[in-house]
């Protein structure tokens, strides 16, 4: 797709600075600047998702409603109470 744009006198400098620099045309350098900033937009995939998600037993192991913050907060909680009562 045909695009025009308009660019300031300081502008025009980078571009030319970017062109000889890279050694790339005009339409190929701006097609990865625009990938490259669109790629800095997207959210980051969590730690769960780059380590390609919960094993299925991890998911199995689970008490019933321990997705929820409150059950979260009380099962860390009641591990580290057993943890020190152990130590002592």
């Amino acid at each position: 797709m045909p695009l025009t744009i308009r660019l300031d006198a300081d502008t025009e400098d980078c571009l030319a600075e970017l062109l000889a620099e890279t050694g790339q045309d005009k339409s190929s350098l701006i097609r990865q600047l625009i990938r490259e900033r669109w790629q800095q937009l997207q959210p980051l995939p969590s730690i769960t998702q780059q380590l390609g998600g919960h094993p299925e037993s991890f998911l199995d192991t689970l008490p019933l409603g321990s997705s929820e913050r409150s059950q979260r907060r009380l099962l860390l909680t009641n591990t580290l109470t057993a943890r020190r009562t152990e130590r002592h």
